[in-house]
């Protein structure tokens, strides 16, 4: 895990707050609580303890110790671990929903891994079980040869994220650069991603064994418009 992450987990909620759209979507596929809900590559688990706090049972995995400390110290009805998604059946649980957003599975190296990460969520979902996807719209960031992602500010904590996105096409992977700017320091971090397109995902779904896959712009669900919205999110 870069040390990029254990470096930005003190300033993570600044960056990335809960919103109110995710957590609607969340729910509403989980279904009233109790439910059984794995939040995959949870970051600081702002989502795990809002729906842990709404009566959700919450699995929690992240590969940054910091941030899964920090997230147990919050909320210790979460059950938080330090675990690389591709293990997520050795937690050898069933769940109703397991969600994977914020870009996180693009981070998998190749196809053949996200098809592994896929076919394991299958393996841990029960019958009219879900899974939840998010992440950037790289149909968009190659088609239109798309550098940047608009920067987030926090300006009450005086923080800037800035987003740069470098396509790589001799090993079909893309350089994303990041600059964290707080009043304090500025720190930099470049992290090869996969850029997986929708309708390579939409394959590796089918051999997955997933079906009735749903596609949209955003998490209020709008309908996906390849070359229009920043967002692919993925409802199976």
């Amino acid at each position: 895990m870069s040390k990029f992450y254990t470096e930005i987990s003190r300033y993570y909620d600044y960056i990335f707050p809960v919103s109110d759209a995710q957590l609607k979507l969340i729910k509403e596929l989980a279904g009233n609580p109790p439910k059984d809900i794995l939040d995959v590559a949870c970051g600081s688990g702002g989502y795990s303890k809002a729906l842990s706090n709404e009566g959700y049972t919450v699995t929690a995995i992240d590969l940054d110790e910091s941030m899964v400390n920090s997230l147990r110290e919050a909320n210790s009805k979460v059950d938080a671990r330090v675990m690389n998604m591709l293990d997520i059946e050795t937690l050898n649980k069933k769940y109703d929903l397991i969600f994977c957003i914020g870009n996180s599975l693009v981070h998998l190296k190749d196809s053949d891994e996200i098809l592994r990460f896929l076919k394991a969520c299958k393996n841990c979902l029960k019958d009219e079980g879900r899974l939840l996807i998010q992440i950037i719209n790289y149909d968009r960031i190659l088609a239109k040869d798309i550098k940047s992602l608009p920067t987030i500010k926090n300006d009450e904590h005086n923080i800037t994220f800035e987003r740069y996105y470098s396509y790589l096409p001799d090993i079909n992977m893309v350089d994303f650069k990041t600059i964290l700017k707080t009043g304090q320091e500025e720190l930099e971090n470049h992290q090869l991603l996969y850029p997986a397109k929708s309708g390579e995902l939409k394959e590796l779904l089918n051999k997955a064994g997933f079906s009735n896959s749903m596609y949209y712009g955003s998490f209020k669900k709008d309908t996906y418009q390849p070359m229009d919205f920043y967002a692919l999110v993925i409802v199976a």
